[in-house]
């Protein structure tokens, strides 16, 4: 079904190739995970399969990719995109469309698929996916995980044989990956073909057939199915791999102390006339690292965008030191990172980043978080042309040299492999340190090995828990 003939590439004019002389074979039917650390060469992997890779991203290429024997290379994307359907670690990437139903049919009124036929196929997916409560809907009022589930869909559709997906769990909630795991599992029992790179395993490990496990650009290891689930944690961890299952070792226990360093109380916050959160009280004291948890679209993000001062509350008040914050004033209070890095990444350059964070910044400390993050290397590079986890760690060492008071983190941790959760959580840790730290997540890993309290957004309230640890064991959630 798919064949890499010793293909290599490089982006542009760089000399360091993201592929090397790969060699692998996909059966028609097969579930393949791509795996390996950040910036191993997954996505542009995924790139040579759906024809991104060379048609529209330069580069120096070499060798071959067959799709259902024909050379991707050779072969017009329109004629590939009949074969292969993609979905992006970002969705946003690539709807075309306002409404969500414009959206779903979009691939087959491209391919000159009859009216009649486009109709009688939308109710077919509906019903096939259980995305009834997707349709009629505006793009931008989509959760991230019904971006995703909508993408996915689209392609769906179209009825490709082979189904490429790049990170598509990066930003979605628990409901989302379930929701993605079921259309998975249908499409795998379909006789679809399946790749997927993810760093995010324990909601797959039931489906995979084949894990290609990819170190610079090269294939380390191929595993059967049975194989890559029989790897015990020391094999895993030593391979940068995240955990293959989800089992809580923290208890969650309702807060119960009303003092803090930061008060908040009878917050409300709304979008127009409707309410996201309603009444929300709570404190907070310096060291605390605060998962702010919820569904997607619950509020996370507006709660966060308020609390730093990019957002004016509808009611309430933000106490900090016995001081009362306007939302203007607290701005100098917090420094935010946000979950799409790509917004605050404007340099020419890694290095020239913190220059605008200030002109103050001492050198070493640079050069020290750089090297830390395994980011020193790509000083001189343009921010835009770093991986997905790059630009997230880009992101941190900005915001751990920018000295506030208190720090959020929006899905600091999506597109990191093990390795650099690990590196993450500890410099968040120690970033805590005199300091609030608020950090807005899915990632179940990241809260059990992080934080030790947590806020849940539901129904336009807010609930603060203590978490304690039953162990010390850390990744098993």
């Amino acid at each position: 079904m798919i064949t890499f003939e010793g293909l290599s590439f490089s982006y542009g004019n760089m000399n360091e190739e993201q592929l090397k002389s790969l060699n692998l074979q996909i059966e028609r039917g097969e579930f393949v995970l791509l795996c390996g650390r950040s910036a191993c060469g997954k996505t542009t992997a995924t790139k040579c399969i759906n024809g991104l890779i060379p048609h529209f991203s330069e580069g120096k290429y070499s060798g071959a990719v067959f799709v259902k024997g024909k050379d991707v290379a050779n072969t017009p994307i329109y004629k590939i995109s009949e074969d292969v359907g993609s979905v992006f670690q970002n969705p946003k990437t690539q709807f075309f469309n306002l409404d969500s139903n414009s959206e779903l049919v979009f691939g087959m009124e491209n391919l000159g698929v009859p009216p009649e036929k486009i109709n009688v196929r939308m109710k077919e997916v509906t019903h096939d996916l259980g995305i009834e409560n997707l349709l009629g809907r505006s793009v931008f009022d989509l959760s991230g995980g019904e971006k995703q589930i909508l993408a996915l869909a689209s392609i769906y559709a179209v009825n490709p044989d082979i189904y490429v997906l790049d990170e598509p769990t990066a930003n979605i909630d628990k409901e989302g990956i379930d929701r993605l795991h079921e259309i998975l599992a249908k499409l795998k029992q379909m006789g679809k073909t399946i790749v997927i790179s993810e760093h995010r395993l324990y909601f797959l490990m039931d489906l995979v057939d084949k894990a290609v496990y990819i170190e610079h650009g090269t294939i380390q290891r191929i595993y059967t199915g049975n194989e890559f689930r029989a790897l015990d944690d020391n094999e895993r961890i030593r391979l940068g791999l995240r955990c293959f299952t989800l089992d809580s070792q923290k208890k969650k226990v309702p807060t119960q102390s009303k003092d803090g360093v930061l008060k908040i109380s009878n917050l409300s916050i709304s979008y127009g006339q409707n309410f996201i959160i309603k009444d929300a009280s709570f404190t907070a004291n310096r060291g605390d690292i605060i998962a702010v948890t919820g569904h997607n679209g619950s509020g996370k993000s507006a709660f966060l965008r308020v609390l730093c001062g990019l957002v004016k509350e509808k009611s309430g008040k933000i106490v900090f030191e016995d001081k009362a914050y306007s939302y203007k004033g607290r701005r100098a209070l917090c420094y935010m990172t946000m979950q799409d890095v790509v917004h605050q990444l404007f340099a020419d350059s890694v290095w020239e980043e913190f220059s605008l964070l200030s002109k103050n910044v001492d050198e070493q400390s640079i050069t020290d978080i750089l090297r830390r993050l395994d980011l020193l290397d790509y000083k001189e590079k343009h921010p835009m042309t770093l991986s997905g986890g790059q630009k997230q760690r880009l992101a941190l060492a900005v915001a751990t040299l920018a000295n506030k008071d208190i720090v959020i983190f929006d899905e600091p941790t999506s597109g990191l492999d093990y390795g650099n959760m690990l590196k993450v959580s500890e410099l968040i840790r120690e970033l805590s340190i005199g300091k609030i730290v608020f950090v807005a997540t899915h990632d179940r890993e990241l809260v059990e090995l992080l934080c030790n309290r947590q806020i849940e957004i539901s129904d336009e309230t807010i609930s603060v828990y203590d978490l304690i640890s039953a162990s010390d064991r850390q990744c098993e959630v």
